[in-house]
């Protein structure tokens, strides 16, 4: 669904991202872990076109996206079809980014109206079965300070869910919660991996990724240290970066 090759990305002299090569499977889950500041969420950046890498190239479902690399030089696709190809990508952020001037169903509707030409009536009742979807239905009235942070955050991934998207993309999608409200979004996650969905997820929750991924990938200094399965990476990790950032998580 997803493959990087040789991703770098680098703000000034600091490189960010040395040389991502990686592929997400469709229906696959698959959770990044690694200390702040090793590049994972510069990564997701980078992947639904937010940040634009500074070498590399990425497909999405088989087509290459964003750029095309000429005489070594990137050479940007034109607007709309950058567009078409960021739609197959839903983002979850972890501080909400919803607009607080619109209810949850506004919220949601606003990209199948303005992005997509969308009648409202039809974006409505899309609207309303993904509020219904994440446990919402009672709550689309509702502007997003009347709703706790895991309510937020679940708009958020209604809104995503809205644009029929093949792959979900999750930066660290409950750090900003309180404790008591993370199960609540986690289960929603938990749901979409059921039903098949891709999802990349940045994440710090250890036991999380232990039980909802495929694949779990360590990085640290903008590179791929480890990668396996949550069997192999939180019980037998091979390299030494790995086993000492989850002896400081997992205590």
């Amino acid at each position: 669904m997803i493959r990087l090759t040789d991703i770098r990305k680098s703000f000034g002299p600091h490189e960010v991202l040395r040389g991502i090569s990686e592929s997400f499977g469709a229906g696959e889950v698959t959770c990044i872990i690694g200390p702040s500041g090793s590049g994972k969420s510069t990564l997701l950046r980078c992947i639904n076109f937010l940040e634009h890498p500074t070498g590399g190239h990425i497909e999405i479902a088989g087509e290459r996206a964003y750029y095309d690399v000429v005489n070594g030089r990137i050479r940007l696709h034109a607007e709309p079809r950058i567009a078409a190809v960021r739609r197959k990508l839903g983002m979850v952020f972890q501080d909400f980014a919803l607009f607080p001037h619109l209810t949850a169903t506004g919220n949601v509707t606003e990209g199948l109206v303005h992005a997509l030409g969308m009648a409202k009536d039809q974006a409505n009742e899309i609207a309303s079965r993904m509020l219904t979807r994440v446990g919402l239905a009672d709550h689309a009235s509702h502007y997003p300070d009347e709703l706790s942070g895991g309510q937020k955050q679940r708009v958020a991934i209604a809104r995503s869910l809205a644009m029929s998207p093949k792959a979900m993309l999750f930066d660290e999608p409950t750090s900003a919660l309180d404790p008591e409200l993370v199960g609540e979004v986690l289960d929603v996650m938990k749901t979409l991996s059921e039903e098949g969905m891709t999802m990349v997820i940045v994440t710090h929750e250890m036991k999380f990724a232990q039980e909802i991924a495929d694949r779990v990938i360590f990085m640290d200094k903008g590179v791929v240290v480890e990668k396996g399965t949550p069997k192999q990476i939180f019980e037998s990790p091979r390299q030494e970066r790995t086993q000492g950032f989850l002896k400081r998580v997992m205590r």
